[in-house]
């Protein structure tokens, strides 16, 4: 199965070469499909500079930031058109360990779809474990879909599957748009549990992102 990693990157200059490295070394055969956001600082230069000839690292940009879903619908819609049968999405930022992606590799060729999830512990944001459980539990009382962590970006999907869980969200809400409409078409899914690394905690979903998340899933309940 042809498979590419999908890396949005807004303004990871300090991070994402060290992440694409080790994705690089961790598998020889898989491509890479960088897409910059928009960002405002070197990033697209610094990638530019370290994979600009490498075969296996294809780098594209937004003039403007358009937003993570953006950035992932793009890098989807090339690894489509370079025959790709199924992606695998990762955070430029580190916060995703390019170790586990074997697994990730491995549950692909058994299910439609893989999600990571975090072990969510005490030494997690208040905001963002409790936050996480709750809209895990509407999530899952409203679509009947059991998943330990409803807002992990690290996942993966084969092609086939895609037109059933197209998503409209522009920021934040890809991961959980997504596993309600996993819940509505009743896919089958598999988990891999990955390591809980917080390398910013000013970064990532906000209590205002949370907020807009929760609204719009009534939208998605009556959406196709």
């Amino acid at each position: 199965m042809k498979i590419f990693v999908i890396i949005p990157v807004y303004n990871e200059k300090g991070r994402v070469v060290e992440v694409i490295k080790k994705i690089l070394k961790i598998d020889k055969k898989i491509g890479i499909i960088v897409v910059d956001d928009g960002s405002t600082d070197r990033s697209l230069k610094i990638l530019n500079k370290y994979f600009g000839k490498n075969t296996r690292v294809i780098i594209v940009s937004h003039l403007a930031n358009l937003g993570k879903g953006a950035a992932m619908k793009t890098g989807m819609k090339i690894a489509w058109k370079l025959g790709g049968e199924a992606i695998i999405f990762m955070d430029a930022d580190g916060q995703h360990n390019p170790k586990y992606l074997p697994k990730f590799i491995s549950g692909l060729s058994e299910n439609p779809i893989v999600f990571g999830y975090r072990q969510l512990n005490k030494n997690s944001p208040w905001i963002r474990r409790n936050g996480n459980k709750f809209a895990g539990w509407l999530v899952g009382l409203m679509f009947n879909i059991k998943k330990k962590d409803l807002l992990c970006g690290f996942l993966g999907f084969r092609k086939e599957i895609y037109k059933k869980i197209y998503w409209r969200s522009c920021r934040y809400g890809i991961e959980t748009e997504m596993a309600i409409k996993v819940g509505k078409n009743r896919i089958a899914f598999s988990e891999v549990k990955i390591d809980t690394i917080y390398i910013d905690k000013y970064k990532g979903v906000t209590i205002i992102d949370a907020l807009r998340i929760l609204f719009d899933i009534p939208f998605w309940y009556f959406s196709k």
